[in-house]
């Protein structure tokens, strides 16, 4: 592989190029990983690839000329979630991790030489340093869902459920000193043993959860088309109060219904929060080998770099933002996809706009932990 300015391409025609070796390189980087990582070799197609095609896609994007990506991971959270995937999903210990990242980079540069492209010293700068950040977000991603396994998402729910059961609580006891309604007093009361009650059980709930350290959901998993339930919650749901356009394809895959719902709830319901009133939000479904991508766009205010490692922690929201609610939604996305055996990965640009996409396997059977 030569490197000199003086014999390299234009960068576009670089990217083209490396964009016809995209299944070549994955390829190879997948029977490498699949025999050098004992790891690996018991991973499913779609577990094992993951983010991987979605990383290549960026770099390509990142040699582009006209793109503003400098990195493949710029303004994303592909690898963090990538490395909160292999934590959650896999037998991996951070070497396995980091030696996915190695063979990537030694795939890539190997199958340019041996294809004859001449990479200036920026071409080589930008694919080392898009793999490089990769490699330090998945470990960071990793760490993070490593420790996140003694907190299950049930103890969150539990633990924000008291929320308005407190507001409920202090209404009754005022409804009881206002009134002077024998009848009307009698039931604030039964009312606040009620709440007392309803408390009780958080509380046996959330210890429960806690005992356990239960972090992946209870799934139920069916047959059906997520087109079919896309097109139902688009149609369904007035708090959108626009035009939201569907694209793709139809794909029937096992997946837990109820759940898939709720996270496309959450997905519109955010874009609708925080994107341009004026844009429609666009959702799209589709087949990338034995996995379903389902994905929600808006325009609009990206989300700030600052923001982007704390979107999935659960009880924040932005502080750019005046919208309100406790700060569940995008956990309970995330808890979700990795139940699923499958991640979700924003990428977020003011070019670009804001893009959110819930990457599954098409049959989450193999994947489920029940």
């Amino acid at each position: 592989m030569n490197t000199e300015d003086n014999r390299a391409p234009s960068i576009n025609a670089l990217a083209s190029a490396f964009s016809g070796l995209r299944e070549l390189i994955l390829e190879h980087w997948k029977l490498r990983v699949s025999t050098e990582i004992p790891t690996a070799v018991k991973l499913g197609e779609p577990l094992l690839m993951n983010m991987v095609p979605k990383l290549y896609d960026n770099i390509v994007e990142a040699l582009s000329a006209e793109s503003l990506r400098l990195t493949a991971t710029m303004g994303t959270n592909l690898a963090i979630s990538h490395g909160r995937e292999r934590a959650n999903m896999t037998d991996y210990k951070p070497p396995d991790l980091l030696h996915e990242f190695q063979i990537f980079r030694e795939v890539i540069f190997s199958v340019a030489r041996t294809e004859g492209l001449f990479l200036s010293k920026h071409d080589a700068e930008v694919i080392g340093c898009s793999i490089e950040e990769a490699a330090r977000e998945s470990i960071s991603g990793f760490d993070e869902a490593d420790r996140e396994k003694s907190v299950g998402f049930i103890a969150t729910l539990s633990h924000d459920l008291r929320n308005p059961l407190n507001v409920a609580n202090a209404s009754a006891q005022l409804i009881q000193l206002k009134s002077s309604d024998p009848g009307v007093v009698d039931l604030a009361k039964r009312v606040c043993r009620k709440i007392a009650e309803a408390d009780g059980m958080i509380q046996t709930l959330l210890d429960a959860a806690l005992a356990h350290e239960q972090m992946n959901l209870k799934l139920h998993l069916t047959s059906f088309d997520i087109m079919t339930l896309v097109e139902e919650i688009c149609a369904d749901l007035p708090v959108l109060g626009k035009h939201v356009s569907v694209l793709g394809e139809r794909i029937i895959g096992h997946w837990c219904r109820d759940s898939m719902k709720r996270v496309l709830e959450n997905l519109l319901t955010n874009a609708q929060k925080y994107g341009d009133s004026a844009r429609p939000i666009k959702v799209q479904v589709q087949r990338e080998d034995d996995s379903m991508l389902l994905s929600v766009h808006n325009e609009g205010v990206p989300i700030p770099k600052s923001e982007m490692e704390r979107l999935f922690k659960r009880y924040q929201r932005l502080e750019t933002t005046q919208v309100k609610g406790w700060g569940l939604g995008l956990p309970y996305v995330q808890n979700v996809a990795e139940s699923h055996g499958g991640t979700v990965v924003v990428d977020s640009a003011a070019e670009r706009g804001t893009t959110f996409t819930v990457t599954v396997p098409i049959d989450a059977r193999p994947y489920v932990k029940q």
